[in-house]
């Protein structure tokens, strides 16, 4: 029997949904930050439903801040 070298595919493909999904999170979760927290709260709702719900977030990463 041959020894395994390398990865499976099946593990890229594991191993790239984490890498992605956890640097949107962590990108949606600094775009709050960055929200200005007054009326309108447009930006907040959507990046914190992100940080709830973290597969929401691979979305949510992509809209628009309030000062943009």
């Amino acid at each position: 029997m041959k020894k395994q070298q390398g990865f499976t595919v099946i593990e890229l493909v594991i191993l790239f949904v984490a890498v992605f999904g956890i640097g949107g999170w962590v990108w949606n979760a600094a775009k709050l930050a960055s929200c200005d927290f007054e009326s309108n709260y447009k930006c907040e709702a959507i990046h914190g439903a992100g940080l709830v719900v973290p597969p929401l977030s691979i979305v949510t990463v992509w809209f628009d801040d309030d000062g943009a």
